[in-house]
Formats: structure tokens, sequence, C-alpha cells
């Protein structure tokens, strides 16, 4: 999978082509992520400092008759350690390029007869790098972030146990540093196309944007940035895991309220020029006049429920669960675009999101070496929104002196105060019940499922084929929509946007060769996409639209230990993934384009040799990755193209013979590769793109220490 970012609140998560590029807050990934059995659906908050972890859990496909959310991508699920009955403790520093400090630490064990506890924390600091070329303004992609989690078990006995967690996390990060590509459109308007550094398109200065600027050096980590862009996220939840084994049946009750607050700035213009003094008094600081300074809040407040009961017969195993999920948003974005004057977008929203489910799954062994497992899940899911989109710029006096009806391209702005936080205001959108009815409302009932038949040939061989539907419920655009047409035609129906089914059909195999020190585990995929979510920023308009789709892929992995101390994988993925019948820009036709984040081919592995030395244990360990041809846009425009990029990490460790210290050291992106990771296209209107680079090379030393 890929992770693009922008930020450093922000991932984006693809499995197998399937994910969502969009940035609104209150928008849900398809591939789920979870924390020790809880899902998180706040995208804005899924950038998760890591520690004190036990493992990583990546399922494919979708995912629904065993836990949680129903899911079409797939599932990342991250299992922190748990308290236990034995005392450990450890302790993790290190130091690195840009000023890194990075430490995290655990201790838990008996506390008394049947309880048990743990408590983990986590810190990360380093400087920003990406160089800002502005006098007295920052440098970019800094990080300032800590982490606790406390834990504590109870087990009165040997058939209940009653774990109760509390997590906090706080991240401020100075963001915001896109790198800046001069642009101009095609002809035909419906293609992007990178401007020639002697052509003057924009009619300011060969090579130069809209705004008179190019970039004047091209280097991916600096850029010149004259707003102090920032991202504070505080990420807190407490959640009651219980588990008890009764007549036979292990039944799981998971509760968990999680509460993320996000609040981002940015400078979208990515140049140093300041927008003359206002006309207002007294004018605001020169540090918010950029061209174009968004500002991104959201509150996101979520509570599960899910009650699991599972059991075994003759050849059978279970399972059977219900999941209550009650989601609510609260957003605010501001765009203000001072170069031209008349946008100045302020909106708010509300979005409650409220969610039943029933599930089950049963395993049956009908023949000696043979396996069927069935699942299906019943999910009944209703959400409204109540969203404003604020005139603060004086484009509602223009339009409102037009005839009643208003003509196309305006609006009838609101007469009288409608929000409390904004009385008196002129509304380009007021999107609720009580102004627009049902399409406010989004009510979704449906079944989707799994089928699988597995084959254990011999002990070292399994082969299986499954059939698997996921749905992923309908939602609302809620992001800077302009429906006075001036910048794009967007009417109140496209706010609302369809629920998307997926169909995934798989064959593979999981085999162990060569004297069980290989393993081999192989797989091809079809996905059948049915009203595909897909995103795109068109001008000034976030929208998310439904289209079909087909992706077609395979997939190998290798695991090997062919020697003492020698540790050896290898992973490689092809995807073909279309998404069809997309507009154009112009809206004057339609054609077929790449999915977003399904790289053509992925290739990724690792070498590790250690052996015994110095009374201890040495190791050295290079792994690597690379992807081709991924597309940051759905509509393929060539500016939004990563060709291919390879990146290799190095580490080397020394841990003492009784596994008390390691001491290491370590580089990652050896080469220094220069790659995209995301991208926004402005060029309709400003004449540029949007670039976010991955980081440059990284290297640090560090110690750990176990009791």
């Amino acid at each position: 999978y890929t992770t693009p970012q922008a930020d450093s609140s922000q991932v984006n998560f693809f499995l197998r082509g399937v994910g969502l590029n969009d940035f609104a807050d209150a928008q849900e990934n398809p591939v789920a992520v979870y924390v020790d059995d809880v899902y998180k659906p706040a995208m804005g908050g899924l950038a998760l400092q890591l520690f004190d972890i036990q493992r990583i859990e990546v399922l494919r496909g979708p995912q629904g008759a065993l836990f949680g959310r129903n899911s079409t991508g797939g599932v990342i699920h991250y299992v922190t350690k748990r308290p236990s009955d034995v005392f450990d403790a450890y302790a993790d520093a290190s130091y690195g390029d840009y000023d890194q400090i990075k430490a995290e630490g655990a201790v838990g064990g008996p506390l008394a007869d049947g309880v048990m506890g743990r408590l983990s924390l986590g810190y990360n600091h380093h400087d920003g790098w990406t160089k800002n070329r502005t006098p007295g303004v920052q440098d970019f992609n800094g990080a300032d972030s800590i982490a606790g989690r406390a834990q504590l078990l109870f087990e009165p006995s040997d058939d209940l146990s009653v774990l109760l967690s509390g997590n906090y996390s706080r991240n401020s990060a100075a963001v915001g540093a896109w790198q800046h590509e001069s642009t101009k459109p095609a002809p035909d308007g419906n293609t992007s196309l990178p401007l020639p550094a002697d052509e003057d398109f924009w009619g300011t200065c060969p090579g130069c944007d809209a705004f008179g600027y190019v970039d004047t050096d091209g280097d991916p980590w600096s850029g010149d940035y004259d707003r102090p862009g920032q991202v504070r996220v505080k990420n807190q939840g407490l959640q009651a895991n219980i588990n008890w084994k009764v007549g036979g049946l292990d039944v799981t009750s998971i509760t968990a309220y999680t509460n993320v607050k996000r609040l981002q700035e940015e400078d979208s213009d990515m140049n140093p020029f300041l927008v003359p003094p206002y006309s207002m008094d007294p004018p605001p600081p020169a540090a918010i006049r950029s061209f174009i300074a968004p500002t991104f809040e959201a509150d996101t407040d979520t509570f599960s429920q899910e009650l699991r009961v599972a059991g075994e017969a003759e050849r059978m195993r279970w399972l059977a669960g219900v999941y209550y999920f009650n989601n609510q948003v609260d957003g605010h974005y501001q765009l203000n675009t001072d170069a031209i004057g008349f946008v100045d977008m302020d909106a708010r929203y509300t979005q409650d999101t409220d969610s039943w489910d029933l599930f089950g799954q049963v395993e049956y062994d009908f023949a000696p070496d043979w396996t069927v497992i069935g699942g299906l899940r019943w999910t009944s899911e209703d959400k409204e929104l109540d969203f404003v989109n604020i005139d603060n710029s004086g484009i509602t006096a223009f339009c409102s002196t037009e005839p009643d009806p208003p003509a196309e391209g305006c609006f009838n702005p609101s007469p009288t105060p409608i929000s409390a936080w904004r009385p008196a205001a002129d509304y380009m959108i007021l999107f609720n019940k009580s102004t627009v009815g049902s399409l406010a409302e989004q009510s979704d009932d449906y079944i989707t499922g799994r089928l699988q038949v597995n084959w254990q040939a011999n002990d070292d061989l399994l082969l299986y084929g499954s059939y698997s539907r996921g749905k992923k419920s309908a939602g609302f655009n809620n992001g800077f929509l302009d429906t006075t047409q001036i910048f794009g035609d967007n009417p109140l129906e496209t706010i609302p946007f369809k629920s998307e089914t997926l169909d995934a059909y798989e064959l593979g195999l999981k085999s162990t060769v060569l004297g069980g020190t290989t393993r081999v585990n192989a797989s091809v995929f079809y996905y059948d996409y049915k009203d595909f979510q897909t995103f795109q920023w068109l001008i000034l308009n976030q929208v998310i639209f439904n289209a079909d789709a087909e992706v077609y892929g395979a997939e190998l992995e290798i695991e090997s230990r062919p020697m003492d101390g020698l540790t050896l994988q290898l992973g490689a993925g092809v995807l073909d993934a279309t998404a069809k019948d997309i507009p154009t820009v112009t809206g004057d036709a339609v054609r077929d384009r790449n999915m977003v984040g399904a790289p053509d081919f992925s290739l990724s592995g690792l070498a590790r040799y250690e052996w015994p030395a110095l009374e201890g244990t040495v190791a050295v360990q290079a792994s690597g990755s690379y992807q081709k041809n991924i597309w940051y846009d759905i509509q393929n425009h060539p500016i939004s193209k990563e060709d291919g990029y390879t990146i290799v990490n190095l580490r080397t460790s020394y841990t003492t013979g009784d596994g008390g210290w390691e001491v290491y050291a370590f580089v990652n992106n050896v080469f220094e590769e220069e790659y995209k990771v995301y991208t926004f296209d402005f060029t309709n209107l400003f004449g540029f793109n949007q670039v976010a680079s991955g980081m440059p090379r990284w290297w640090g030393v560090g110690a750990r220490v176990n009791f």
C-alpha cells in the first residue's frame, strides 16, 4: 500500500488501488484503520505516533464479517502491547538528522493479585526538513509530538478479563510546504501541463504562474513561503475490552470513545508575495496576507460498541456480533484568495453518522482437507449534514442585483439571520433538512458478505478461492464548494454522493518450501467496482463523485531463512486499475482514467544478517521499495504523475548477549531519491501545481535498554 500525505497529520492509505485522496475531515477512508480493535474514522487523525507496538496486521480486500466497521479496501490494525503478569520495561532514545530527538518507553507488570498495568510514552521532535528561503519565516515539515497510553487489566478468574485503557496524543508541526510547479492548460482545457521556462503563458514573466512567481531552484525540499503554516492535532480516547468465557462460548465486548481535534493553516500559493495592505481598518497582520491562505478545523467525536460471541462444534467454528457506531464531525473551512479579491469562502458544517450492524461467519470442514468459510453483514446507516458556506467578499451583493429568481451563476442571499455564529450573513450555500429536505439525509440498508473455499493440499500447501462484497455508505461533500457556478457547475444536488460497492474475486496459495525455510504466498484478484467514490479538486471545488471501476492485480510474497542469521524478504505486485467514464474538466466528454494511488508495479525487499560477536549479536540490514506509475489526480494530468521511485534504507545494530542493551544506527532514503507523494492542481485559476515531496535522506543513532 502507499501512504500519500501532504502534511504530518494526514495519511491516506491505499490497498490494491482502493483508497480515497480527499482531505476533508468528515470523510472516511475505504481502508479501515484500527487500534486495539477500535475503528478510527477521522482521516485527520490517522498519522498515529507508533510506540510500544506488538504487531501491525494488514487485511486486503473487503472486510466486515468478523468485526468492526464495514470496509471495501481492507484493514490496517495496530495492536499495542498489553499488560501481563510479568514485569517488563524498556526505554529507547535516538538522535538524528534535522536535530531529531525521538524517545519511547513503557513499564508494565502485576499491581495486585489479578490486576496488571502498563504505561507507555512516546515523544518525537525535529526541525523542518523543507527549507524556507523567505527571511523571518520558519522552515517547514518539522514535528513536535507527544503521546501516552495507560492500561489496566483485571483478571478475577481464568474465564474473565477486563482491559481498561486511555490514550492521549498531541502533535504540533510546521506544515503546508507544497512545492511549486508552474503550469498551463492544454488548448482543450482538459489537461494541465508543465509550463516551459521560456513561455510567458499568463502574461506575468517567462516560466511564471499567474502571480508572476517561478520556483528559483527546483529543489523539492525548499521553497518561498510567507505564511507560517501549522497543524495541531489532539487525539484522545477511552476504551473497555471485556472477554468472558461462559458455557463453551467466548464473549467479547468492546466499548470506545475517541475525540480528535485538528487545526491546519497553510500557505497554498507557495510564493513569498504579500497582498498589498487591506482597505479594512485595522489591516490584518502581514503573516496572514498571503494570496491563498486556507484554514481547516475539525472536532470529531466517535462512540462505538461491539459485542461478539464465538464458539465451535465438531468440524465447525462460528462467530456472531453486533456493532453500533456514532460519529459527529463539526468542521470549519476558510479559504481566503486575496489575490483575486472576490473569493472568500467560510464554510462550517456538522455531520452526524449513526450505524447499526449485524455480522457473522461460519467455518465448516466439509471434507478432509477442505474448508468453506461464509460470512454475512447487515448494515443500517443514517447520515445527516448541516452545512453553511458564507460569502465574506461581497459577491452576494453583486448577485443580488440580478433578477429574482437569480440568473444562472448567482444565488439568493439569505435575508434574515440564520446562523448564531454569523448573523445576517450572505449565504452561498445553506444546506440542511429545513432548507433542502431529504437531500441533506442519506440512509443506507444493505447486506455484504464473503464466501471462501480452502484446500489444504498437504502440510505445506494451502490453495484458496474467494468472493467478497464490501460496501462504503453514501456521504456528503462538505469542503470547499462554490454553487454560484462562477468556478464550476456545482448545484446543490452534487453535495450528496452515493454508496460504493466492491465485488472482489481472488485465487491464491500459501506454501512452505525448501525444507520449511521459505514461505511463498501468491494471489491474483479482480475487483468490480460499482459507484466507486472518487475525488477531484477542480478550480475551487472539493468534490467526491461516483464512477464505476475495475482492478486487475497479482501479488507475490516470499520470506526465507536459508541459513542461520540470514533473513530475506521479497514482495511484488502488479495492478491495472481503471476508473470508467470520468467526465473531463470541461464536462463535454467522458474517458477512462487510471485510479489514484494505484502503482502499475511495486516491489519491496529486505535482507538482514546477524551473527554472534563481542559477546552479543551484530546485525546489518538493507531494505528497499520501488513503485512505478502512480497518479494523484483522477483526471490523470501529466503534472499529477509520479513516474517511479526507489527508496533504500540501511540499519545496523549491536545487542548484548542477555538482550538488555541495543545500540543502532540507520540511514533512510540513502540515495536521497526525489519523489512525489501528492499533488493538487490549480492550473486553470492560478497557473501552478502543488506538489508534496517525500522525505529526504535521514540518518540517526540510538540506544535501547530492556529491563
